[in-house]
């Protein structure tokens, strides 16, 4: 997919991270994560396409090798089986230098993303749809233990809002859509850059997350029972635990079937790794937000992310 990008160069000079709405070219705000921003700008050319915005690049050869590195990503899932909506990449640097990464993807319909499908769905519909995201989430398992002898791994984050279907058929395809992230690993070694996303922490913040989490963040999305109990947790964040006791159960009969010989989940673990994670990554935005203080009202200087208000958890 390709966008002008004399466009996003515009729409970067004139942004106001603090008010990205307010920006010279309309936008309107899809969701953030850590580190992005996703939106769309609201010009009839660009109705079907959704933008991640990603800032604080160092320097030209590191966004390209992101970008290498985002594209061999996509390259692999699609060699796993796993289906992703149309995409592509550009980057603008600044009058003033800073150098900015845009991934460009076919915008989806919101009420197919499968957080907002579980919402409309009864109990067993829901754990069929699960079926299914945990079927999708196996073929990267399965590609990665044939890719043993060239120590290729790929990790996954299949959290349920990351899935979203192709049409209002429920059978329809699911696709992928949480790409940007490229987690791949040759011979142990993690080839994404984790000094982008740690850009993204405040300094003090930066350092202990480095040394103590990071590892073990990275770790948990090329586990796959890990992965699952992230998912299921998530459930607490959509409105959903009623789905909690039946997604465990099918879960661990799925495991069982398949021949993967793990310890079973429990719905104490799940409600206890949910509070953690909400708690760390609650405390974790709201250090950012007065890192923002910091440096746009005392230093009196730009930041560059875009932090949403209070979420919901």
């Amino acid at each position: 997919m390709k966008v002008d990008k004399d466009l996003l160069r515009e729409f970067e000079e004139n942004l106001n991270p603090a008010k990205p709405e307010k920006s010279k070219i309309p936008i309107k705000v899809l969701g953030y994560g850590e580190i992005s921003t996703v939106f769309e700008i609201l010009l009839d050319e660009y109705s079907d396409v959704a933008f991640k915005r990603i800032p604080m690049f160092r320097s030209v050869e590191q966004v390209e090798r992101y970008i290498q590195t985002y594209y061999e990503y996509i390259d692999f899932l699609s060699s796993a089986g796993i289906r992703i909506p149309g995409r592509g990449a550009e980057y603008i640097v600044t009058k003033d230098g800073r150098i900015v990464l845009f991934l460009i993807q076919e915008k989806l319909d919101p009420s197919l993303v499968c957080n907002k499908v579980i919402q409309r769905m009864k109990e067993n519909e829901a754990v069929e749809l699960f079926d299914r995201v945990l079927n999708e989430m196996k073929k990267v398992w399965d590609f990665n233990a044939k890719k043993v002898s060239e120590s290729l791994e790929i990790g996954l984050d299949g959290q349920i809002s990351n899935w979203a279907l192709s049409s209002e058929d429920t059978s329809s395809d699911l696709l992928y859509f949480d790409t940007s992230t490229p987690m791949i690993r040759k011979n142990g070694i993690d080839q994404l850059e984790t000094d982008i996303f740690l850009r993204a922490c405040p300094p003090g913040v930066r350092i202990l997350l480095k040394k103590f989490f990071l590892q073990d963040i990275l770790d948990r999305y090329y586990d796959f029972r890990k992965v699952v109990v992230d998912l299921i947790a998530n459930l607490f964040k959509e409105k959903r635990a009623d789905f909690i006791p039946s997604y465990i159960d099918f879960t661990n009969r799925f495991f069982d079937e398949i021949g993967y010989r793990i310890e079973p989940i429990t719905y104490k673990e799940v409600e206890k790794y949910y509070k953690e994670d909400a708690f760390i990554w609650s405390l974790y935005l709201n250090l950012r937000k007065i890192h923002r203080f910091i440096v746009t009202k005392i230093l009196l200087k730009r930041y560059e992310f875009i932090l949403p208000g209070k979420i919901k958890r």
